[in-house]
């Protein structure tokens, strides 16, 4: 936190009761296993758990004072509230407005972890930026992140995920952004949010929670970028894209952009192309002028990460170090500093000399097909090790036949699946394929194969534990 915060302060500006007096607090926690002394202990209610029944534990574990929903037996000052976890959002509230930094915030269904972490390497050059850790980006997380806030911190970059409507409009006015950068629809959560439409919808309320002075920075290769600029409604937008350059809708808004797209050893190498200077950015050129918004500044960018989708993941990270006012030749610097998250197409040496592309941290349709056109950057034979994914609901059989005929198209050799939908990729796939009923069986068939000029991708949903599958084709000495 920036500062201490007292409970009498939280309950005059978000209302409640006080129970046992006043109490000033740096540290909060909702896991009572972590509680410390002097700490503020929040007692999260969910649907299938009530922390408050750790009360006892976390009064022995010298907690300061609390926040409950219910009165407990203690002496302890306690905060009383309607709604616990609606108060830790209140609480890490009120430490983002104690924060003078700019802040920028990230949504999209693939690839925000990766600009997060772009962004985080840019910015650490010339200062000390907050990062969401891992996948924080929910009602509690984001809420968490804020509360990490500390004066020595000069910028924020906070990560939004959502399973459903509404909550990210909910974590946007918490984080209230200066920049919100929403990158892309790729069939994500479409079980829970029913339509890729309603997706679109919810990645678009961190646009509608911006201030009027705060600027969206907005994929323009998305099918959905239009919907989402006229969301913007008057506050300044400025695009990014790899195929958008030459399109009337681009020349309506400033455009970063890449030329000269060359893939290396190491990742691919291109010419970031910027606009104006930071203080030149208005909001949508009139579209009846003759608006030609193009690059004033040029830099050479090398990534060290493979993926051609990782040129779009820099642009936008570069677009939102842009706004921010960074020169180009820091933005060129801090990409190059990148070199990948863990379980996200991380390159690694596999048994036989072969490559291993782990891509098992998670999977949606769109980022499958992301990872099958990497795969297929890479020499020699090509090999997808596919899980099941997840959280597609009524989509679910039709999304993985679809990712099968994907992947035969793309020219993969050979398709290994596990798992209850995945086996319809297979089908799809046809002849080089094969589904096998358990991880193990695969693993030992596939250690078989791996030999050099051989490259296999792992890629599955979290829930299918594939990084168990790339672990065991991993090379060790």
């Amino acid at each position: 936190m920036i500062n201490s915060i007292s409970l009498i302060e939280l309950q005059q500006q978000f209302g409640g009761k006080l129970i046992n007096g006043d109490a000033c607090f740096q540290r909060l926690v909702i896991d009572s296993r972590q509680v410390q002394a002097n700490d503020l202990f929040v007692a999260i209610k969910g649907e299938r758990f009530d922390s408050h029944q750790f009360i006892p534990q976390v009064i022995a574990s010298g907690a300061g004072a609390l926040v409950v929903s219910q009165p407990q037996d203690s002496p302890l000052p306690q905060w009383l509230v309607p709604d616990t976890q609606i108060a830790l959002g209140q609480i890490a509230q009120f430490n983002r407005q104690r924060f003078k930094g700019p802040t920028v915030a990230i949504t999209g269904n693939s690839g925000k972890t990766t600009v997060k972490e772009m962004l985080g390497c840019i910015l650490s050059l010339s200062g000390q930026p907050l990062i969401t850790q891992g996948n924080f980006n929910n009602e509690i997380g984001v809420p968490l992140t804020l509360l990490r806030l500390e004066q020595e911190h000069t910028s924020a970059i906070i990560e939004l995920g959502a399973n459903h409507l509404g909550e990210i409009a909910y974590t946007t006015e918490l984080t209230q952004p200066d920049i919100g950068v929403v990158m892309n629809v790729t069939g994500a959560h479409l079980g829970e949010f029913g339509s890729i439409a309603n997706i679109a919808q919810a990645k678009g309320e961190l646009i509608q929670g911006l201030s009027k002075k705060g600027l969206a920075v907005i994929n323009a290769d998305d099918a959905f970028a239009g919907d989402w600029c006229k969301l913007a409604g008057d506050r300044s937008v400025v695009l990014y894209g790899i195929h958008s350059r030459e399109s009337s809708f681009s020349r309506k808004y400033p455009l970063v952009y890449a030329e000269d797209l060359k893939i290396a050893e190491t990742g691919y190498g291109f010419t970031l192309c910027l606009p104006g200077s930071k203080s030149e950015l208005s909001t949508a050129v009139d579209a009846d002028a003759d608006a030609d918004v193009r690059a004033e500044s040029r830099v050479k960018v090398q990534l060290n990460v493979p993926a051609k989708h990782n040129v779009s993941n820099a642009l936008a990270a570069a677009s939102a170090a842009y706004a921010l006012g960074i020169q180009a030749e820091q933005i060129a610097s801090g990409l190059a500093l990148f070199s990948g998250v863990s379980g996200r197409l991380q390159v690694i040496k596999g048994l036989g000399g072969a490559t291993v592309l782990n891509d098992s941290y998670n999977a949606n349709p769109g980022s499958v097909r992301a990872a099958i056109d990497t795969l297929m950057d890479f020499n020699g034979k090509t090999y997808l090790v596919l899980g099941d994914i997840g959280e597609l609901g009524d989509s679910s059989l039709s999304a993985h036949a679809e990712l099968g005929r994907y992947a035969k198209q793309a020219g993969v050799d050979q398709l290994y699946t596990v798992g209850d939908f995945s086996e319809q990729a297979a089908l799809s796939f046809g002849a080089g394929a094969i589904h096998w009923p358990d991880q193990q069986s695969l693993i030992d068939a596939l250690k078989q194969q791996l030999q050099v000029n051989t490259t296999v991708l792992v890629k599955g949903s979290r829930s299918a534990a594939m990084e168990l599958v790339a672990e065991q084709l991993k090379f060790t000495q």
